[in-house]
């Protein structure tokens, strides 16, 4: 479900003892890059498949800065190992958020060919080395993160939560899957250009507001849950076919 924007206030202050915490220098993606910078924390973790390049035409290099430059410290978590909690450990617990995102593609269409054989090479991975992610990274990602640190919101979007976002046809498994919105169990969903309401969105949890209060950023998705009520009515709020109905 995508909602309307409201007006929001945030509290600079919670912050000022940090006022410019943005450098030349790549975003931390060790615990020993963090502790150089003098972290003992940090705000922001982003989960990324993909090797962490720190330019624009990756999520994580720009997303990552368009934070970093709002006041809060970030770090990339770049192709963590998802057989454990490990990696998802590496810089303690976030104070504010999780952003996962599968990277530039798909997990699915990253590993396979459309005649279903696996790839010989991942162009987001040095090397191009395969297997340096998993099928369905956004949900191994999510679930990984929810088990290292129970209760910090985690966030998703990129390409993959952006199609996946609705029940659809899903080629890999010849059958229609759920939004993974209710797959991954992400607490919200950002599809998109994410920018601003992810900028919103963090905002809004540093200034002390509950992820679940957060319900009318546009260009999101959250789950209700089973004892919520739907929205009302109104001309802002389409009712799509229910995944039986698909």
């Amino acid at each position: 479900m995508s909602a309307t924007p409201a007006p929001f206030l945030f509290d600079a202050a919670a912050r000022a003892d940090r006022p410019n915490v943005q450098t030349s220098a790549p975003l931390p993606t060790t615990a020993e890059e963090m502790k150089e910078r003098g972290w003992d924390e940090v705000d922001v973790v982003f989960i990324t498949g993909d090797a962490y390049v720190d330019h624009p035409s990756f999520a994580a290099g720009l997303l990552g800065r368009v934070i970093e430059a709002d006041g809060f410290r970030v770090a990339v978590l770049s192709q963590p190992d998802w057989n454990d909690v490990v990696d998802f450990r590496r810089f303690g617990r976030p104070r504010v958020a999780f952003c996962v995102s599968a990277g530039n593609m798909d997990s699915m269409l990253n590993h396979y060919t459309a005649n279903r054989k696996i790839r010989n090479n991942d162009a987001y991975t040095p090397g191009g080395k395969i297997g340096k992610r998993p099928d369905r990274a956004t949900l191994a990602y999510c679930q990984r993160a929810r088990q290292a640190f129970p209760g910090v919101p985690i966030l998703t979007g990129g390409v993959e939560a952006s199609l996946r976002r609705l029940a659809h046809y899903d080629y890999w498994s010849d059958k229609v899957r759920h939004s993974i919105a209710l797959d991954s169990k992400c607490d919200l969903l950002v599809y998109g250009m994410g920018e601003r309401p992810l900028l919103e969105v963090l905002r809004r949890l540093a200034a002390g507001e509950e992820i679940s209060a957060i319900r009318d950023v546009r260009g999101t998705v959250y789950r209700l849950g089973r004892n919520e009520d739907l929205p009302e009515e109104s001309a802002e709020i389409a009712h799509l076919p229910s995944f039986e109905e698909v």
